[in-house]
């Protein structure tokens, strides 16, 4: 589904956060499984950075659709603050099997698992893997996941994103396990559209809203953006 969500900033803001050199970044939460095995280490993955953006006016309004999926695997070795390069790409629905072959080719195949995105390595190499999903004008990595010979990652989008304002030094696609600001994580499960606001003092705001939850510099990205 195509989502929006509208952030508001006032001229102070504005101001602040340009001459204090800020980005905006933006995370989807993920289901993974069928279950996770390890407490913290979440399957071994990463949330990625699938928004930066450095421009921003007092209305802003990010854009983008949770059912419009891709399947990817990189060569990227999965640590942190690793920027995961997408090797190869297809588009992916939910139910299906992406198979993976000893040169790195995907091919969908027509059974998987129901809710999820199943990506099957057959070969005996390891790759990265993860999926993409669109934001704003095309897709990007959301995700990253060892993949390793044999095995099976399965994973789903949420309707969940965590926005954050933060000095501009992480780029797009970097593996993040602890958040460098204070964010907030907004749940779209119950509607296309939600609007917050941003205070470079205060923090964020959503009226009191349930849907929405502070989220406090240095929490574990992980625990919050890969669910089982």
């Amino acid at each position: 589904m195509r989502r929006q969500l509208t952030i508001t900033l006032s001229a102070a803001t504005v101001q602040g956060l340009h001459d204090e050199t800020y980005a905006l970044y933006g995370f989807t939460a993920v289901r993974y499984g069928p279950r996770l095995t390890m407490a913290r280490s979440f399957g071994g993955g990463y949330p990625l950075v699938w928004l930066r953006q450095t421009t921003y006016l007092e209305n802003n309004i990010v854009t983008f659709d949770d059912g419009v999926l891709g399947g990817y695997i990189s060569v990227t070795p999965l640590v942190e603050n690793a920027v995961v390069q997408v090797g190869a790409t297809i588009q992916a629905t939910l139910g299906q099997t992406i198979s993976v072959d000893t040169n790195g080719q995907l091919t969908p195949l027509t059974s998987g698992s129901p809710g999820v995105v199943s990506i099957l390595n057959t070969d005996q190499a390891a790759w990265t893997c993860g999926l993409t999903q669109t934001i704003g004008a095309g897709p990007a990595p959301t995700c990253a996941f060892p993949s390793h010979g044999g095995a099976q990652d399965m994973i789903a989008p949420t309707a969940k994103i965590l926005v954050m304002f933060a000095i501009d030094s992480i780029p797009q696609g970097a593996a993040v396990s602890t958040a460098y600001a204070s964010g907030f994580l907004i749940d779209f499960a119950s509607e296309a559209e939600r609007a917050v606001a941003f205070d470079i003092d205060t923090g964020w705001s959503a009226g009191g809203a349930t849907w929405a939850r502070a989220i406090a510099p240095g929490a574990d990205l992980g625990s919050l953006l890969i669910t089982s």
